[in-house]
């Protein structure tokens, strides 16, 4: 649509402001406003032949709002927004706000502002105030979503089911079974969505399910397996070959053999030219089954889009955890269409409870973790962090026990034991890489300890301790990192998806010893090697960012935060990094960061989760 393309060329414009003023103005020098969001607003109210300073402040609140990861904003509460967002108190009442009623009539009445129906480039519904693009986005996702719910469910088949029985495991008490009842629900509906957090089960649920298919079917269908990145489709891919290896029967190995895994946007065909999808709404997928792993990473853009892509009479399954980290863009689908959904015994044979909204039928939560021991005491933080209970969070850690740990201050003893500890790990790493033939150890050394810290720059930073592991393995082995980028032992990370090869952004490799030279190991459901000149971009991790985490674990975790809170630190973050271990965790950092670590929730503003759930 012209407009939308225009709008488009607006937010990728200059950052200089242009003749701003007014409003406008004020907002960008009270740092409220990007150039961007003053620039994007004039050129829309210039096209629109719109005057109004409120409402010009409307339009650059909306893109700002887009441009942070909110769908939409509510002019009412925009105050409050920022402070949470992390914008001064006093900054933000400095500003000079219009009066509440005259604003929202104002916008009501504005020649840019429609109900969805027109080209209007913001659509108002009630209190919430969109850019047309990204209304379009959620009314699609809304509406296919509740299609899928709606539909007629079949009656899984009486062999089916008892080879689901064998393959899930089994109970050990009277609880109600729901990797078994998210399985039968993905078999029989339209729309499963498996919700839970590390070490529930998701994919292996899914996994099962697709293996009691593959023993059952006639005819196999057709399978699409997708993630939000290459790492995390190579994870699900690793899963599916494992499930295949152990299976007994030729013709179920044979099948899930066949499974091939990648991104949504390599599902959905991404043309670099066109800049746009080869599948769409007019161009749909041809696969009977499609299952979405980590779907908490998609953001609301690309799940309108792939939604779109799937024919209306397959199964689509979202698999992920509401509680980890957002998307990058805007939106925060998989929570919203988890909504306030609660247990449920067997949702899959008993329908949604009375008077409840469809999609209640059709969402699992799982709660029973099988990775780390139940109810230990990282399994307990976790639920503090996730709880946002910071009273709780800091009891848990105060207790000292071995598996949970806590470093208060980088000054104190304490975090010089913490240190070299870490660094004696590095040692040994550097130690099995530097002998030819220890690939497998150098491996599992690399999967020890993870040092994920919450920011790149500044006190308790990647780039910190990037600076002090270094400096200590220079004094175990003098001149070591003066030998070359290739020394064995070094950590890389690859930041960049090569499907030539089958690395892809995330993946973790460390250098090793072979022959005269040296080559690059990665552990990809058994071990496979490169010569360093093969790879694309790619950076040390001696430590590394809570962002680039996940989807990665580790045996142990540090967890570096730093000494003064700041709006990046949230609950999703601390609780992305905590489950990234499975045996033990150390925090560091004070209490007070801690604490209001596990007070601030990401809040995007959004009208998916009201209008899906009412």
């Amino acid at each position: 649509m012209v407009v939308a393309g225009r709008l488009e060329a607006a937010i990728a414009g200059p950052r200089a402001v242009a003749g701003a003023s007014g409003l406008l103005a004020a907002f960008n020098e009270g740092g409220a406003l990007s150039p961007l969001d003053v620039h994007a607003a004039t050129v829309i109210a210039r096209l629109w032949a719109e005057s109004d300073q409120t409402v010009m402040l409307a339009a650059a609140l909306a893109v700002r709002g887009t441009r942070i990861g909110h769908v939409c904003i509510r002019l009412e509460s925009q105050r409050e927004a920022m402070v949470i967002e992390g914008q001064p108190p006093e900054v933000v009442e400095a500003l000079p706000w219009p009066d509440p009623e005259e604003w929202a009539a104002a916008v009501s009445a504005s020649r840019m502002v429609g109900d969805g129906r027109g080209e209007e480039p913001l659509v108002l519904d009630g209190d919430r105030l969109y850019l047309e693009r990204y209304y379009r986005y959620e009314e699609r996702v809304v509406n296919l979503i509740g299609a899928r719910a709606a539909a007629r469910r079949t009656v899984l088949a009486p062999e089916t089911r008892t080879v689901l029985d064998g393959l899930l495991r089994p109970l050990p008490d009277d609880g109600p079974n729901l990797q078994h009842a998210a399985a039968v629900n993905a078999l029989t509906g339209k729309l499963t969505v498996v919700a839970g957090g590390p070490g529930t089960g998701k994919t292996y649920t899914m996994a099962r399910m697709l293996a009691a298919l593959a023993e059952t079917s006639a005819s196999f269908p057709r399978v699409a397996l997708c993630a939000p990145t290459g790492k995390a489709a190579a994870r699900l891919g690793e899963v599916i070959d494992e499930l295949a290896a152990e299976a007994e029967s030729p013709i179920v190995r044979e099948r899930l053999e066949t499974l091939q895994t990648g991104t949504i946007h390599r599902l959905l065909g991404w043309a670099w030219g066109r800049g746009r999808f080869a599948h769409h709404e007019r161009n749909r997928l041809p696969h009977d089954i499609i299952v979405v792993d980590e779907m908490s990473m998609v953001s609301l853009p690309l799940a309108a889009k792939l939604m779109a892509a799937v024919q209306s009479d397959a199964t689509l399954v979202l698999v992920g955890d509401p509680y980890q980290l957002e998307s990058i863009e805007a939106g925060t689908v998989l929570a919203d269409i988890v909504g306030p959904a609660t247990l449920s015994s067997d949702p899959g044979r008993r329908g949604p409870v009375p008077g409840a909204p469809a999609i209640a039928g059709c969402v699992v939560v799982l709660e029973r973790v099988h990775r780390f021991e139940e109810q230990g005491p990282i399994a307990d933080f976790a639920d503090a962090v996730r709880d946002g209970d910071p009273d709780r969070a800091v009891e848990l850690l105060d207790r000292g026990v071995d598996d949970l740990h806590w470093v208060k201050d980088r000054t104190e003893a304490g975090f010089r034991r913490l240190r070299a500890r870490v660094a004696e790990r590095r040692a040994r790493l550097v130690e099995a890489a530097s002998v030819p033939g220890s690939e497998e150890e150098a491996l599992a050394c690399l999967g020890e300890m993870g040092v994920l810290c919450a920011n790149r720059d500044g006190p308790g930073s990647v780039e910190q301790w990037r600076g002090e592991i270094e400096n200590a393995l220079d004094e175990r082995f003098p001149g070591l990192r003066y030998r070359g980028e290739w020394y064995p032992g070094r950590p890389l990370m690859i930041t960049r998806n090569d499907y030539n090869l089958g690395l892809y952004n995330g993946d973790i490799g460390v250098v090793v010893r072979a022959g005269e030279g040296v080559r690059v190991m990665f552990d990809r459901g058994g071990v496979r090697s490169f010569p360093p000149g093969h790879l694309g971009d790619h950076t040390t991790v001696h430590a590394l960012t809570i962002h680039k985490s996940q989807g990665s674990q580790f045996d142990e975790v540090i967890v570096s935060l730093p000494l003064e809170s700041s709006r990046l630190l949230t609950r999703e973050l601390l609780y992305t990094a905590v489950t990234r271990a499975s045996k033990k965790v150390t925090v560091v950092g004070p209490e007070s960061v801690i604490r209001l670590g596990v007070e601030r929730s990401v809040q995007r503003a959004s009208g998916l989760r009201s209008r899906l759930w009412g």
